[in-house]
């Protein structure tokens, strides 16, 4: 068999296989979930969309990684800035579709772990959220 055909039969194989998505799309699934008022493009989570979507990957990796804490503490993101935090909510509920829910955690100390992770990396996507706006601000004026 030719190296040709050896990756035409692979290509078929990993067909059945379903590929996951990546955050960016997570994020663009989940804004199609937030409620109808907020789409409207002048609204902040409309404009917190585009910041994300025309980010550096960096960004985008904090999502990524806050989402992933946030599913092994079971809780969505604790965000606090008002234009990312349906969007974050929704994401969260899109990233554990996409990942399986949550194994429940028996033992305490794992339990700590997770809920400090979870709320070190809720305040950094709360913080990156911010920055990115006042950074968009900052161009602005």
């Amino acid at each position: 068999m030719s190296g040709v055909e050896e990756k035409a039969k692979m290509g078929e194989e990993k067909e059945g296989v379903r590929k996951k998505a990546t955050i960016l799309e997570m994020l663009k699934t989940a804004y199609e979930r937030v409620p109808e008022h907020e789409k409207d493009e002048n609204h902040p989570t409309s404009i917190c969309m585009h910041l994300l979507e025309n980010s550096p990957s960096k960004m985008l990796d904090v999502v990524s990684i806050t989402m992933k804490s946030a599913r092994g503490a079971g809780l969505a993101p604790g965000i606090k800035f008002p234009p990312g935090k349906s969007l974050m909510k929704a994401c969260y509920q899109v990233y554990c579709e996409e990942h399986g829910k949550p194994e429940p955690i028996s033992d305490a100390q794992q339990k700590k772990a997770a809920m400090e992770n979870w709320l070190e990396m809720s305040q950094l996507l709360d913080k990156t959220l911010k920055l990115m706006f006042d950074k968009a601000r900052s161009h602005l004026t």
